[in-house]
């Protein structure tokens, strides 16, 4: 069995060496021609890569050539609209040159019809002339100027004199009014040193005001307010101000002490 084997694999590898053989060359062929292609595919690739290189290269061309006209159109525009802007203002210079022309001809017109016996020099020195009366009369003006202002504040110093005198007597004159509001002192508590006087915000009084007690001409001492409401002032008596052998009554007379002083 074994040499049957044997044989049988024998026979194969004959037949499979007869049907290599026989085949080799159509194989080789075969792998010939697959290797052309290849060949031929990398040699139209590369030709492919060359040709998207010059389109590149065409566009990159192409973009430059856009950016000149572009910018060339850009410079054309300016241009134009330097031209025309020329063409004004040498319009314009035209027309000013010919007003020119013709006010130099209203010149030469006015000096051909000067009166007898004037003439350009004569009008020089009168020029001249007239200057000189006018600087002297700006030199007279500068000096007028300069005593106006000396006298300005001289004024306006004697206008602060008496503005300042004009307010101490408006000071002096509500210090008056006010003390003209006097009071009179109705009750007197000796034993707790305060008095009660019958008047109060509607006599003029205020809280930090300083009092007199006045009797006749006299001052017999001095107030300091406790308490003040509309028509009522309660005011300690101030014993160290008030006169030897007197005595703070009601019916003294309270006046500010403003004016006093």
């Amino acid at each position: 069995m074994t040499k049957v084997l044997f044989l049988l694999s024998a026979v194969v590898m004959v037949v499979a060496g007869f049907f290599s053989y026989q085949n080799r060359d159509s194989f080789i062929n075969t792998r010939k021609g697959r290797i052309d292609t290849v060949a031929k595919l990398k040699e139209e690739m590369r030709k492919v890569a060359e040709v998207n290189t010059e389109i590149t290269g065409v566009r990159d061309k192409i973009a430059g050539v856009t950016t000149e006209v572009s910018t060339a159109t850009e410079k054309l525009n300016l241009a134009k609209v330097n031209l025309k802007r020329a063409e004004s203002d040498a319009e314009r210079y035209g027309k000013d040159v010919e007003e020119k022309q013709n006010k130099i001809g209203d010149y030469k017109k006015q000096i051909t019809n000067l009166p007898p016996g004037v003439t350009l020099e004569t009008m020089n020195e009168d020029v001249n002339k007239l200057k000189q009366a006018i600087a002297d009369s700006e030199g007279q003006v500068t000096k007028i100027q300069e005593q106006v202002a000396a006298k300005d504040g001289e004024v306006k110093k004697t206008q602060a004199k008496l503005e300042g005198v004009i307010e101490k007597i408006e000071s002096r004159k509500k210090l008056f009014d006010r003390n003209s509001l006097s009071a009179t002192i109705v009750a007197v508590n000796n034993d707790w040193g305060f008095v009660v006087i019958d008047g109060g915000e509607n006599k003029g009084i205020t809280a930090d005001a300083k009092l007199l007690v006045t009797r006749g001409q006299e001052t017999i001492g001095r107030l300091n307010i406790i308490g003040v409401d509309n028509n009522k002032t309660v005011a300690n008596i101030d014993q160290k101000s008030v006169r030897p052998g007197t005595s703070v009554a009601p019916g003294d007379r309270v006046i500010l002490e403003t004016l006093f002083q």
